[in-house]
Order: structure tokens, then sequence, then C-alpha cells
């Protein structure tokens, strides 16, 4: 059963052109993405503890697809690694992660280079954004609050940066720069007007950052 608070979101992202399916664990979700992307379709994935954790990462990787993710991060030559990852931001079909969605509508993804929300945003045609339930918040104020303190300063830890807000777990946005830096571009999808084309794949678990 759909829990309350997912059901209300979802009327409010319906509203907004994005559909959302619900599933109680990780399992039922990977088996729904899977079953959406046709075999041997051309399919890029965005960095994702949440892909990783219900296996749909190493499901892409051994399934019957033209998984671009693997072919591209093998590419020993940074230039020539940077226009592939360009291209594979246009797949068919892109699968990742989400920083933290607001009950009043807004999608919040903040990306190091943007590949991943170039993707979102705009380039790749279906996008499956994958998110555990912990990611819900109040509104767009605790979901900016949540990528800054929360997902970007696990991330940063996990990677073992030494940015203001893997030391201390408060961003300083300010005095955060590169090459450390994680949050390069920030991303808020609050509509989408193609019909169909993005759709939240919303976990009953806590997954990710």
């Amino acid at each position: 059963m759909i829990p309350e608070r997912v059901a209300g979101l979802a009327s409010t992202l319906e509203r907004r052109g994005i559909r959302l399916v619900y599933f109680p664990d990780g399992a039922s979700a990977r088996a729904y993405v899977l079953g959406e992307i046709p075999k041997g379709a051309a399919v890029m994935s965005g960095g994702s503890h949440t892909l990783a954790a219900i296996g749909l990462e190493e499901a892409l990787r051994g399934g019957d697809y033209d998984y671009l993710r693997p072919k591209v991060k093998a590419i020993a030559d940074d230039a020539t690694r940077i226009r592939e990852r360009r291209r594979a931001s246009g797949a068919d079909y892109f699968v990742g992660g989400v920083n933290a969605v607001s009950l009043t509508g807004e999608i919040v993804n903040a990306d190091a280079s943007g590949n991943r929300v170039s993707a979102y945003a705009y380039a790749a045609g279906k996008v499956y954004l994958v998110a555990g339930i912990n990611k819900i918040v109040p509104d767009l104020a605790a979901a900016m609050e949540r990528l800054r303190n929360t997902a970007a300063a696990g991330e940063c830890r996990d990677l073992g940066k030494r940015t203001p807000c893997a030391i201390t777990g408060v961003c300083d946005n300010y005095n955060c720069f590169a090459p450390e830096r994680q949050c390069g571009k920030v991303l808020i999808i609050e509509n989408e007007k193609i019909a169909g084309r993005i759709t939240l794949v919303m976990i009953g678990e806590s997954l990710g950052f």
C-alpha cells in the first residue's frame, strides 16, 4: 500500500508532468526499471549509491543493454572521455538518483561536472529517477538544505574530499572550490513538458545520502 504522503506527492508531481511510481523495496523497483528499458537500448546512468544499493547498476551491466557508463569510464584519454560522456547524456534511457524531492513538487540534484543534471533536464530521452523515501522533505528550502548538508556532505566524505561540508558537516558554499567541490551545478526540476519523459521511482526504504 502506498504511504499517504507518497500518494500526495504523486498527485502533486502529476500536475507538473512527472509520474511517480512506488515500490516497497529495492528489488521491486529494480525489476520495474529494467522492464521499462527495451533490450538492446542505449542506457546511461549517473553515479548513485541508491542505484548500486538496489543492484540496478549490476543488472544493467550484466543485462542485454547497450550500457554506456562502464564504456565511458574505461576511456583513458580525458578529452575523449569528456566527449563520450557528453554524448551519453543524450542516451535514449537515463537512470539516476536524486538528492531531495519536496512535497511541494520540486526535485533537486547537484552534480560536479553537469553531465547527469543535463541529462535530467533535457538531453536524455526517458529519465528514471530512483529515490528512497528518506529523500522526501517538506518544501524547496528543506530540499536545498538536504542537498547541501546531507547529500553533498555524505558524498564528499565517501569520495575522500576535503570540502568544508565533508570536514564540518555544514556547507560553506562561498569557500568551496574546484577540484574538490562536488556541487558544480544544481538543478531544480519543477515541471516536465514532454509527456511521459520523467518517472520518479520511489522506494519505501532509506537509501543513499
